[in-house]
């Protein structure tokens, strides 16, 4: 990141020392004639981890979703009040306008004269924007996907099918990845590239890894596809190592320093702490991931109450090592990736282990990450040994993915609608949600389309509402 920052300051210097030149009277400094891909690419790359990271109440209330944090004395969010802030817009408005970076990044990589250059860099951005589609429909439901980010040609676009965007997806995503192993050469994005570094193998195993997700996604609608999509993934490689997480290191300073840093130090506020619904279940199992999750209050771990006001000063907080300017953020780890697999045993798929084998293994993963000594580890892996737990393979599967997708507000409401591990008690008169609605603004400049969409998927427009399901979400 800190050479990006150079490269951009630098730049700026040659431009201001240089002698006027009249002729640059005529040029429009709001549509350049040309885009500069490396740059498009790195603030797209970066804008899509801050909005998947932020706990920021206007943009992102995924860590509420399943009851991991909770606020002190502004409640709207904890108790679902979603478009109090616009978060169904903000959230939209942002995803999209990342793509539309990549978008721009795609049309001067498709000027290369170099073959192989160009379709390394279509690939990579073919896997963000697969990402980044997957997680609109994840959140949404059916979406604008076809005729979406062609707004000259398209300025109301239809919102199409969501099933049909998954199998597009994983289509795309099949091309991307064949594409890759076809041609083995850098992106050439390298140092502007904080995700993959341009390498062309770790994109590949962000498709497949992701590819897994939406496989299991499907497993309830389409289970052939699902089965197919999931063995498809695995057999060319997954994240399987704390040394495979993919994700970015944000800056220690400046413009890119890490949003949960932002919004937790140096904004000055006070506004969230863990939820008691989530210490409380740690507590139980005496889990030794606590310490590096919270501080302690008066010698214990407490959880402040869920959807209430609470006093900051009264409860554990966030640990400091999540409120770090520089740290890591990411879209995949092998912890998330383990319990998928052991979830893809117990549907029958061939993913190379048990459920049992692929479950430790993901406990491992996460006690390992967060530094958890051999001792600690070996007593806590002894009283969750799968065999022996009790409750359905998706509850034992569920809780531990949600404690171990701490600070990971989406991945933790994946497993959560896939798997209906645990009762999430709405705290006020808002469901808990299993979706976000629509933006409101949609219904101003594109309400035919939103209304379709809303008819198509719940009978009628006021099906349009945080508590009704996704197509995947059938059980």
């Amino acid at each position: 990141m800190k050479k990006i920052i150079i490269s951009l300051f630098a730049a700026g210097l040659v431009l201001t020392s240089c002698g006027r030149d009249i002729t640059s009277l005529n040029d429009d400094p709001k549509n350049p004639s040309e885009v500069n891909t490396e740059v498009m690419f790195t603030s797209a790359s970066v804008g899509l981890v801050s909005q998947m990271t932020t706990p920021s109440v206007n943009f992102n209330n995924f860590r509420f979703f399943t009851q991991q944090w909770t606020e002190t004395q502004y409640i709207d969010e904890a108790v679902y009040n979603l478009v109090k802030r616009s978060v169904p817009d903000n959230n939209w408005n942002r995803m999209y306008s990342q793509m539309n970076k990549l978008e721009m990044a795609r049309a001067t990589a498709n000027s290369l004269s170099d073959a192989s250059l160009k379709a390394a860099r279509i690939a990579v951005i073919e896997a963000l924007e697969i990402y980044t589609f997957s997680t609109l429909v994840d959140t949404y439901g059916n979406i604008p996907y076809s005729q979406a980010l062609q707004v000259d040609k398209y300025p109301t676009p239809a919102y199409d099918d969501a099933k049909t965007i998954y199998k597009d997806l994983i289509k795309r995503a099949d091309a991307a990845i064949a594409a890759l192993e076809a041609n083995s050469a850098s992106t050439g994005f390298n140092s502007y590239d904080p995700i993959f570094g341009g390498d062309s193998s770790k994109i590949r195993l962000f498709l497949n890894t992701l590819k897994l997700r939406m496989g299991l996604n499907m497993a309830d609608v389409d289970n052939a596809f699902a089965k197919a999509t999931v063995e498809s993934a695995y057999s060319k490689g997954v994240v399987l190592t704390n040394s495979q997480n993919i994700g970015l290191k944000f800056s220690s300073s400046g413009q890119f320093t890490s949003p949960v840093y932002q919004e937790m130090v140096t904004s000055g506020r006070n506004d969230f702490i863990p939820a008691n619904t989530f210490v409380n279940v740690m507590n139980a199992s005496n889990d030794p991931r606590r310490p590096k999750y919270f501080t302690l209050k008066d010698g214990a771990y407490v959880g402040g109450l869920y959807g209430k006001q609470n006093v900051f000063a009264d409860f554990s907080h966030v640990q400091d090592s999540f409120l770090v300017a520089d740290s890591m953020a990411y879209l995949f780890d092998a912890a998330e990736t383990r319990f998928m697999l052991a979830e893809a045993a117990e549907r029958g798929y061939s993913v190379g282990g048990t459920a049992a084998t692929h479950f430790t293994a993901g406990i491992q993963a996460s006690l390992d990450f967060w530094g958890v000594s051999p001792a600690d580890q070996a007593v806590y892996l002894a009283a969750n040994n799968y065999a022996t737990l009790p409750g359905t393979w998706k509850q034992k599967i569920g809780n531990q993915a949600w404690i171990a997708a701490y600070n990971r507000g989406f991945e933790a409401w994946e497993f959560s609608r896939r798997l209906d591990f645990r009762t999430f008690v709405k705290p006020g008169s808002r469901a808990v949600p299993l979706r976000m609605p629509y933006p409101v603004n949609e219904t101003s400049v594109n309400n035919a389309n939103r209304t379709d969409a809303a008819v198509a998927q719940w009978g009628a427009v006021t099906g349009d509402v945080q508590g009704n399901k996704i197509f995947w979400d059938i059980n």
